[in-house]
């Protein structure tokens, strides 16, 4: 395993069981010399080979002024993520293309 692919294992290791959010993990390899760019292919290639999992996301909620100066608030969502575990590995399996695929729109507004 290369040096940067050991370095997030052990940073995600850390975090414990909730995992670390993708950007924290991102800045802190950062801080140690690595390209974000570099970071990000990493954590994927981890992600496709199973040896990193998401434990979980988080939501912050930004808030910025339009051209107009009106406030504007949206959601930003980013994975958190932890060593691969059998527990969690099945968050990874999705049929995406199911036919029996149910969605559940209740919340959704109306068209």
């Amino acid at each position: 395993m290369d040096g940067i692919s050991q370095a997030i294992l052990e940073h995600a290791d850390g975090a414990g069981t909730r995992g670390v959010a993708m950007g924290q993990l991102v800045d802190a390899l950062v801080g140690r010399g690595y390209t974000p760019e570099a970071v990000e292919q990493a954590i994927w290639a981890l992600l496709g080979a199973r040896r990193l999992t998401p434990s979980g996301f988080l939501c912050r909620q930004l808030r910025r002024r339009d051209p107009f100066g009106e406030i504007v608030q949206t959601r930003c969502y980013e994975l958190l993520l932890a060593p691969w575990s059998s527990e969690l590995d099945h968050q990874l399996d999705l049929d995406l293309a199911s036919d029996e695929a149910e969605v559940d729109d209740e919340d959704d507004p109306p068209r």
